[in-house]
């Protein structure tokens, strides 16, 4: 898929994206090692993240990685006529919400919830109380049984501009695993200003980091770097997709019988207009995200690799009108703004 960026200060040009992936695949890798695997300087690299960053095209964040600890909802929120806007604002103020859009017209908002399944607050908190609200007319809740990773979602960024398989190889030799998701236990009071600080730049630097946390810098790469071996916190990208080109977003709500859930969710996370696709309870049992430039392209999806998934019962297609929350970041005008840690 060709990318179409726009123009001004939000314009990318391949080595913005390719940029993007490297830290797609490695979120705090150093400029130095990504500069060299790109073949430009330290500088180039640095001062094109720099402009992409304070025009709200990237940010990289770190955030706490208790998946095993929590479990994840998504909700579809029936709106009255024009308070569609003000819902969406009010729940991506929340620090328990990420990926909240409106959709279907303007009345129907999507968004993820995370539950601490360790506490019965959170479970009665958002979830029970929504429903109550004035403005709520319809309320349907999904629970995220189960995340296909298929070729892995750092590939989702336009083919054309992607790093090649030995550029990859170079950029993540001698990088550790990914670590298993840990519950909260290693995590104490006093981490919680080191967690804000990365939640706003997780690339900060150990100097900015210190001063944040009033700890030394000797002792902020010690917790950072048991923190990240442990799995307690992961780093992450949220990206303005229209300056990719990516101008038409979708869920797309598959219905498959459950001896095809598997096959079928394996095939559909292969699919390289999909940024993620999940196993879900409810009516549809499979739920996805389509970015595509325009209405034509995610067309020819529907048409061409949807449609040779024979097991695939029945598609809904809600186009996101406006996304307003990223995994942290707010979203003004398709650009990023502050984060919600």
């Amino acid at each position: 898929m060709p990318a179409l960026s726009p123009a001004g200060p939000a314009a990318t040009d391949r080595l913005d994206r390719q940029i993007i992936h490297g830290l797609q695949l490695s979120p705090r890798v150093p400029f130095a090692r990504l500069a060299m695997v790109l073949g430009v300087s330290e500088q180039t690299v640095s001062r094109r993240y720099q402009r992409m960053r304070t025009h709200g095209l990237v940010r990289v964040f770190g955030i706490v990685n208790s998946a095993g600890a929590t479990s994840s909802w998504l909700l579809r929120i029936g709106c009255r006529p024009g308070t569609a806007s003000a819902t969406a604002a009010a729940l991506a103020k929340r620090t328990d919400t990420s990926w909240v859009s409106i959709s279907a017209g303007g009345a129907e908002l999507i968004c993820q919830v995370t539950v601490d399944e360790g506490q019965p607050e959170s479970r009665e908190g958002l979830l029970h109380h929504l429903p109550r609200a004035a403005n709520v007319l319809s309320l349907t809740s999904h629970q995220v049984l189960h995340r296909f990773i298929g070729r892995g979602e750092a590939d989702w960024v336009t083919s054309a501009d992607q790093l090649g398989s030995d550029q990859r190889r170079e950029l993540l030799a001698g990088a550790p695993g990914a670590p298993e998701p840990a519950g909260p236990g290693g995590l104490t009071a006093e981490d919680r200003p080191l967690l804000v600080a990365l939640g706003h730049d997780g690339r900060a630097s150990y100097a900015a980091l210190a001063e944040a946390t009033g700890w030394t810098q000797r002792k902020v790469a010690l917790r950072l770097q048991n923190l990240a071996e442990t799995g307690h916190i992961r780093f992450d990208l949220d990206t303005a997709t229209t300056a990719l080109g990516f101008r038409e977003m979708a869920y797309l709500w598959f219905t498959v019988a459950p001896a095809d859930l598997a096959s079928v969710g394996a095939r559909l996370a292969d699919h390289r207009p999909l940024a993620w696709a999940s196993a879900v309870t409810g009516a549809a049992s499979l739920v996805a995200i389509a970015l595509c430039p325009d209405a034509a392209a995610l067309y020819r999806y529907l048409t061409s690799e949807v449609a040779a998934i024979r097991e695939v019962r029945t598609c809904e297609t809600v186009p996101l009108f406006t996304r307003v929350k990223l995994a942290v970041s707010l979203m003004e005008n398709g650009l990023l703004r502050g984060p919600v840690v």
